[in-house]
């Protein structure tokens, strides 16, 4: 299917050419990084911080280079540049002057994945679990599945894996990066109001939903949460429409058989056929996630015996309800949801996990828009936690806004979240009522708090 907003091999330089990212440390960038030293290129790139995991590029032969030395860029064939960079970024507007393509990373994705038998994963939540418990589910049964992902995957220790058998994508609603894709079979997973500074409103981010999901319906098909009534709004009146999830009425159906601590027995239902499987991820959510993974399988013609096994190792992925460590009888738990249906989504798979600890949150919104927008939302949410903190506004990409603080959340929840400093959180971990289990959350830098506690160290180990 071709469309004028769809990307093309041609808009890529023959395999060898040399190509730049601009951003290279990013979820996103790091993994396409991979997939191009894969295909041949000679790759290399930079960014504001040079992480230890971003350093496990070179292992693929890729060059980092310094910020001063970005400039360079315009000695190369193509530029690849994150969502973040502002346009006129002093290194793409070198490029240009050099008449160096540049291209945004979603649009350079498409280009390199588009002229493959691709499922591309979609959805407001979700879709980073289920992109890789559809790589697992591939690669048990021997399809080799290029994949990229938004989160590092322990077995690829990476983002990314290299394979001549289809491939699977991540496809992010941000900044409308999904409909630079041309999947053969799309997934949508969940559908809510979220990054609406890249929309007039919530029609249109539901617009451009279904027009993604368009894409795949005369193809090999789309594949539907059943349970999301936002999902069920935007494939309405397509063809090539099949459902899956927890309800009865699915098409492809995962019934929870028992649970214990963080392991499931599930039962897979497609028609009449049928067949139990062990998930070793916990909650309902991940239950319903491994149904769209087996749906997928299913659809591509992984025989149930080979689908039975494929998830029982599964272990998730980083910063989804990870477990990173222990401190006195607090178990530690590092999580990326940073939404409020992923943060009630989150508690609750932690007491079902963990059904006789005392649950405690250190929440750090992302993003002043959001917060603004959500914050009683948020409050809700976290009021399923026995106790929970609020840390400081992680900004990421944005200015701050007057008057938006995290206490807009501490103030909606009436007393059930309370404000905390990074410099606390220590502190605040030691004193609680064992067995606890306290699972940092969101899509900054609170990851590294986490994985500081959880060593023992004060908060100045954060980045240690």
């Amino acid at each position: 299917m071709t469309d004028s907003r769809v990307a093309g091999r041609h808009l890529l330089p023959p395999s060898g050419a040399s190509v730049f990212f601009l951003g290279i440390a990013g979820a996103g960038m790091s993994g396409l990084a991979r997939l191009f030293a894969a295909e041949g290129y000679a790759v290399s790139g930079a960014d504001m911080e040079i992480t230890p995991e971003t350093r496990r590029l070179e292992s693929d032969g890729i060059r980092l280079v310094e910020r001063d030395e970005a400039r360079r860029a315009g000695e190369s064939d193509l530029v690849v540049y994150t969502s973040a960079a502002p346009e006129d970024h002093p290194v793409l507007a070198a490029a240009r002057r050099e008449g160096v393509p540049v291209l945004k990373r979603a649009r350079a994705m498409g280009a390199l994945l588009n002229d493959r038998s691709l499922v591309a994963i979609s959805g407001t939540h979700g879709k980073t679990t289920v992109t890789a418990m559809t790589a697992r589910v591939l690669e048990s049964s021997g399809l080799d599945p290029l994949v990229l992902v938004g989160g590092r995957v322990a077995s690829w220790d990476g983002n990314a894996r290299v394979g001549s058998g289809p491939a699977i994508a991540e496809a992010d609603e941000y900044d409308r990066s999904f409909l630079q894709l041309s999947p053969s079979l799309a997934v949508i997973t969940s559908v809510e109001p979220e990054h609406l500074e890249c929309y007039d409103g919530p029609e249109d981010l539901f617009a451009s939903f279904r027009a993604f999901a368009s894409r795949a319906s005369e193809r090999m098909g789309v594949l539907a949460c059943a349970e999301a009534p936002g999902v069920r709004a935007v494939v309405e009146g397509l063809t090539g429409v099949l459902t899956y999830g927890l309800e009865p009425a699915a098409d492809f159906r995962v019934k929870i058989v028992n649970r214990d601590g963080t392991r499931q027995r599930c039962r897979f239902e497609s028609g009449p056929s049928s067949f139990d499987f062990d998930l070793a991820t916990p909650g309902d959510h991940n239950a319903q996630n491994a149904a769209a993974a087996l749906a997928v399988g299913s659809h591509l013609g992984v025989p149930p015996e080979r689908l039975a096994s494929a998830l029982s190792d599964f272990r998730g992925v980083d910063r989804r309800l990870q477990l990173v460590g222990n401190r006195d009888g607090r178990v530690i738990v590092d999580d990326y949801a940073h939404h409020p249906t992923e943060v009630r989504v989150s508690v609750a798979a932690a007491r079902e996990a963990w059904p006789d600890h005392r649950l405690a949150v250190v929440f750090q919104p992302h993003l002043y828009s959001r917060t603004r927008s959500m914050a009683a939302d948020f409050a809700s949410a976290l009021a399923g936690a026995d106790e929970a903190r609020v840390l400081p506004i992680y900004p990421a990409r944005e200015a701050p806004i007057p008057g938006v603080t995290s206490r807009l959340v501490t103030d909606a929840a009436g007393g059930s979240a309370r404000p905390l400093s990074v410099d606390e959180v220590p502190d605040w971990v030691d004193g609680l009522e064992r067995p606890a289990v306290v699972i940092f959350m969101g899509a900054g830098d609170v990851t590294r708090l986490a994985h500081a506690v959880a060593r023992g160290k004060g908060a100045n180990g954060v980045g240690d």
